[in-house]
């Protein structure tokens, strides 16, 4: 796994749990800490990543954890429940668009985020499909965040409804100037139903989804 920003071998005997929270504390980057224990001392790693709670551990990994604890809890997240997702033509093979909601989020954007292509006529988009309609009140979105290109998430259309066409459905939300490197919070007044979560933006724009966040 990337991201990591420390690891520390803790003294046996140790509360480690609480010692490696501790650790995390003191780390202003840390937003992930993952345990082994061993009987020699337990090891304490920092990760700057974020992760959700369908989070599955990094597939790609040699390094594996006995347990792994995220400031990116939400009780009301229902991002898990996508069954599936649908996008336009991608950047690469690993930009595909079940990324954006893989439950973990890096500055390695090429790993971690759904990264469309321009090549085509059509706008880009990246679309959620929920199962069944359900109730939405407030989406958290990670762009690209590496302090690369602002295009990259600019004049972006969100919205949601039981259509599979994506500019069909109610708004969302919309965001006009390009943003890079902060989550952004998208909180409707009233919670809105639907199957469709899409996002779509004009042609020859990028659209890159690092993570999003699904609250009911």
């Amino acid at each position: 796994m990337d991201c990591s920003v420390g690891h520390v071998t803790l003294a046996p005997n140790t509360p480690a749990v609480h010692a490696c929270a501790s650790v995390c504390l003191t780390t202003n980057s840390c937003r992930l800490y993952c345990l082994n224990f061993r009987p020699t001392g337990n090891e304490c790693f920092i990760f700057s990543a974020l992760v959700t709670q369908n989070w599955n551990g990094d597939p790609d990994s040699s390094v594996t954890f006995d347990v792994c604890y995220s400031t990116w809890y939400h009780s009301g997240d229902i991002t898990h429940l996508v069954s599936s997702t649908a996008y336009s033509s991608t950047y690469e093979s690993s930009a595909s668009g079940d990324k954006a909601v893989d439950g973990f989020s890096c500055r390695a954007f090429h790993h971690h985020c759904f990264h469309s292509d321009t090549s085509d006529e059509a706008r880009p988009w990246w679309r959620a499909d929920l199962g069944t309609p359900r109730s939405v009140s407030r989406l958290l979105v990670f762009p690209r965040n590496d302090g690369s290109d602002l295009t990259h998430f600019s004049e972006v259309v969100i919205t949601l409804g039981n259509s599979t066409a994506t500019s069909q459905n109610p708004l969302f939300a919309y965001i006009d100037s390009g943003v890079t490197g902060n989550m952004m919070d998208f909180i409707v007044p009233t919670p809105m139903i639907g199957r469709y979560l899409g996002f779509f933006t004009r042609s020859q724009l990028y659209l890159v989804i690092c993570e999003v966040k699904i609250l009911s």
